[in-house]
């Protein structure tokens, strides 16, 4: 065998070492990585020269050309880009979070085959406890580590796609929290529109976590575009049980482009007059709304504000900005945020990173452009790929600390019986 990869069954987020030996010396090489789904294919490559011993180690060897720049063991992974399979605009929901297969193969100069193995990735713990419920008037899926806890708990929640998205939530349970990632629209019976949604509906997850028995009284909250504008606006209603909150790339204000409902009435929101989409920026068809949604903040009055003054000074708040988001303003808005929560007495930890839109758990492929059914546009998000990979990797690993600073350490969970070797996915012949 040339390839030899020290864990082909893992975690997602657990870094890997892949090498190749038994090669003609300071020869090329190409290694391709092909990740293959329901929703279609991602694929990445790098060209290597061989050592003087026959050697290609991706800890220290920098690609003469490919998907990513740079000696990085997890290069691969970090440079997935989708092929002509995968639908132009889509999204890969990873719901249930089952395994990726990867398919590493190596070839010469000739490109002839000369070797090839699969690499099985999971995005939730094997011996992690998944269920789903829809009984308690709200629709969600469980993620428990094994064990009795009390274990520090996170609530979940996703933006305007709609639908549940599980993968961050099955990813962050794997580190030791009981997390429940919610749907709020677009999902079994829950309603169709988001301005028919109410943000009591939130009132009856916030109460089923704390309520569990291996549960801790109080929660984390994190959430994602839309999704981040709903966790703080949680956080000033319900302060006495949310003690941490995640926001990432959220607009800074609710208007009647994105807004819900409360106690069955529109919540406070710059309403028809106040918004307009002058200032959207369409670029070959694909929607740019970031300095629309700057704009807006100069529009805000006191009904219309968020009123951050609600959240109590003990609840601990992490906002993440991605400088190259085309969808939200996210550097504007992630200032001010800060400036609103530092003016009411809190404390926020602030991180800007290179990236796009939507930051996902590490070596979830980037997506530069989504189809918003929600808006009926396509969505620019924005983001190099590498860098944004590589933002993924340290946005992930940070908010994990600040959650286990804010809610009470995690216990590491016990290893499974790991694969030495991966078998193909059922419907792909064997090796």
């Amino acid at each position: 065998m040339s390839i030899h990869v020290d864990k082909p069954d893992s975690m997602q987020n657990e870094l890997i070492q892949i090498t190749a030996d038994q090669l003609k010396s300071n020869q090329i090489y190409t290694f391709r990585m092909t990740l293959k789904h329901n929703y279609g294919t991602h694929k990445s490559e790098a060209t290597f020269r061989s050592d003087a011993v026959g050697r290609i180690d991706l800890n220290y060897a920098k690609p003469l050309r490919g998907s990513y720049y740079g000696a990085d063991p997890m290069g691969l992974f970090l440079g997935m880009r989708p092929c002509e399979d995968f639908a132009y605009g889509g999204y890969l929901r990873c719901t249930p979070p089952v395994p990726f297969y990867y398919l590493l193969q190596l070839f010469d100069s000739k490109e002839t085959l000369i070797d090839q193995m699969y690499i099985k990735k999971h995005w939730m713990h094997p011996n992690l406890e998944r269920k789903e419920l829809e009984d308690d008037g709200f629709c969600a899926t469980l993620f428990k580590p094994p064990g009795d806890g009390p274990f520090p708990v996170v609530l979940d929640l996703s933006g305007t796609g709609g639908g549940i998205h599980e993968h961050k939530g099955a990813m962050l349970a794997s580190e030791g929290f009981v997390v429940l990632c919610v749907a709020f629209f677009q999902y079994k019976y829950l309603p169709n529109k988001m301005e028919e949604c109410d943000l009591d509906y939130f009132s009856k997850p916030i109460d089923y976590l704390v309520n569990l028995p291996y549960t801790k009284n109080v929660i984390g909250i994190q959430g994602v575009s839309f999704g981040a504008t709903i966790v703080d606006l949680l956080a000033t209603r319900h302060g006495d049980k949310i003690k941490a909150v995640v926001s990432i790339n959220g607009p800074q204000v609710v208007s009647d482009y994105l807004f819900m409902q409360e106690n069955g009435s529109p919540i406070p929101h710059l309403s028809h007059g106040q918004v307009t989409l002058e200032h959207c920026q369409f670029v070959n068809g694909v929607m740019c709304s970031h300095r629309n949604f700057q704009i807006m903040t100069e529009k805000l009055t006191p009904e219309t504000e968020i009123p951050w003054w609600r959240i109590p000074s003990d609840v601990k708040i992490r906002v993440i900005g991605s400088v190259d988001d085309l969808c939200q303003p996210s550097v504007h808005a992630t200032l001010y945020r800060q400036r609103r929560l530092k003016e009411t007495g809190h404390d926020v930890e602030v991180e800007m990173v290179n990236g796009g839109h939507i930051m996902e758990p590490p070596y979830f492929p980037h997506h530069e452009l989504v189809y918003a059914k929600y808006q009926g546009f396509y969505c620019g998000y924005g983001g190099e790929v590498f860098l944004h990979a590589k933002s993924q990797e340290k946005t992930w690993a940070n908010s994990i600390k600040f959650f286990q600073r804010a809610l009470g350490e995690t216990e590491k969970i016990r290893d499974w019986n790991r694969l030495e070797h991966v078998n193909p996915p059922k419907g792909e012949s064997k090796l």
